[in-house]
C-alpha cells in the first residue's frame, strides 16, 4: 500500500500578454488593447485629443465602488478637480491622481477625423480614426485601452453594450 500519486495536471496556457507602451503606441483593430505602465497609469493626466468638434461625445465613467456617470457629472478630487474633464484642445483630460479608485471610464467618440492620447512624459498614442469607443480600464493600479470601432449610433447604444445605467 502506498500513497497515490498526485494527478497531473496540465500547465496552464500562458496568458495572452497585452503590449505596453513605451514611447510611442498605436490603438487599432488589428492591435485593440495596450497596456500602461503603474507609473504611466498614475501620474498627470490621460489627454484624449480629438480632430474635430466634441459635439456629441461623451464620457461615462464608473468607479470601484460602481457609481457611475458622465462628463457632467464626474466627482472632484481632493485637490477639486473633476476626474475627467472637458480640453481645450479640443478633447478630455482624465486625471490619474487617484486612478486605483477608477474601474472604467469609456470615451465616446462618434465623429471625429483623429484620436491621439498623450501622457506625462511625452508617451503618445495615436488610434485609428475608425474608433468610435475609447475604453479605458483599470486593474491592479495599471490602466488598459482598448479600441472599439463599432459603430455605435447613439450614446444610448453605448451605455447598453457596456452595461452602463
Amino acid at each position: 500500500i502506498g500513497t497515490p500519486a498526485a494527478p497531473s495536471r496540465e500547465p496552464e496556457p500562458p496568458a495572452r500578454s497585452i503590449p505596453r507602451v513605451s514611447g510611442t503606441g498605436r490603438l487599432e483593430a488589428r492591435q485593440p488593447m495596450l497596456a500602461l505602465s503603474r507609473f504611466q497609469s498614475s501620474i498627470g493626466s490621460l489627454q484624449v485629443v480629438v480632430g474635430g468638434d466634441v459635439t456629441g461625445m461623451d464620457v461615462l465613467w464608473e468607479l470601484g465602488d460602481m457609481r457611475q456617470g458622465s462628463v457632467e457629472t464626474a466627482p472632484l478630487d481632493a485637490g477639486r478637480r473633476p476626474l475627467v474633464s472637458y480640453d481645450r484642445m479640443p478633447g478630455f483630460v482624465l486625471g490619474l491622481r487617484h486612478s486605483r479608485g477608477l474601474r472604467r471610464v469609456l470615451f465616446y467618440l462618434p465623429s471625429t477625423s483623429s484620436v491621439t492620447v498623450n501622457l506625462y512624459g511625452g508617451t503618445t498614442i495615436a488610434c485609428d480614426p475608425s474608433i468610435t469607443v475609447l475604453a479605458v480600464y483599470q486593474h491592479d493600479g495599471r490602466m488598459h485601452l482598448r479600441y472599439d470601432g463599432e459603430p455605435y449610433p447613439t450614446l444610448g447604444t453605448v451605455k447598453a453594450a457596456y452595461g452602463f445605467a
